[in-house]
């Protein structure tokens, strides 16, 4: 069974190159994820159509940068100390968050009818979240606009963010449904906000997040308390003898 299976895979691929008429790169273009200080292969097979040898080129591709990483039959002077050739193929060790960018690899074989061919990929090095920090005010006066900010940058993927309060876990609430529910936040869980608008005495309380991604959790954020104050007679007075708004907002935000 197993040399026919292997006389069907030569046929399929006579069949791809005869198709393409040239050089062609039959590594499949998924991303490549890898945890950080662990080895990253970057595939890059190929087969051509007259030639026995091509010309094999590795370039990363970061932002408008662009640099070699194999050029000229040997990988470049950066790279040289923890990367071998594997075939046309890249084995990077001891990958670290800096190596996650695009890497395309670029065959030319000029007698073929097609003499280029190229095939580019992501490398992710996943990375665990680290501690976020947490910006919670101490207090707020209730019927204003109040926003917590969880935040932090290790994490590749990047991290989304959760929040508890009272040691309870905030679900997510669209725009629509916390006017709906009577739910005075919304969650962006992307961003790490928790937005209260308005904020309300029962939103008392203490607070804290955590980070995830694919890697890992976070350990929690310093646990804080925001305490929401009821308006007085006298701002209520204020109000309503049309102070004016920006004069009013200066005084809920120096509260």
């Amino acid at each position: 069974m197993a040399p026919l299976v292997a006389f069907l895979l030569s046929l399929n691929l006579l069949e791809l190159i005869h198709r393409a008429g040239g050089v062609t790169i039959i590594s499949p273009d998924k991303d490549v994820e890898v945890k950080e200080f662990e080895t990253a292969t970057l595939p890059c097979d190929y087969v051509l159509e007259r030639e026995s040898h091509a010309r094999l080129e590795w370039k990363r591709i970061a932002g408008e940068h662009i640099s070699f990483v194999y050029f000229d039959g040997q990988i470049v002077e950066k790279y040289r100390e923890r990367a071998t050739m594997l075939g046309p193929s890249i084995v990077l060790e001891k990958v670290t968050r800096a190596d996650t960018a695009t890497y395309r690899c670029e065959v030319t074989a000029k007698q073929d009818n097609k003499i280029f061919a190229e095939i580019s990929f992501k490398l992710v090095v996943l990375v665990p979240p680290a501690t976020p920090t947490c910006k919670v005010p101490s207090s707020a006066m209730s019927g204003s606009t109040v926003e917590l900010v969880c935040k932090e940058s290790e994490g590749s993927p990047p991290s989304v963010y959760t929040w508890y309060k009272d040691n309870v876990v905030l679900t997510d609430v669209s725009a629509k449904d916390s006017t709906a529910n009577n739910v005075s936040y919304t969650l962006n869980r992307s961003a790490g906000t928790l937005r209260f608008n308005p904020v309300r005495k029962s939103n008392s309380g203490t607070y804290y997040c955590d980070a995830n991604n694919k890697v890992g959790r976070s350990e929690r954020c310093s646990v804080k308390f925001m305490q929401i104050k009821r308006r007085s007679a006298k701002s209520n007075a204020a109000t309503r003898t049309n102070t004016p708004p920006a004069a009013e907002d200066f005084k809920h935000t120096k509260s």
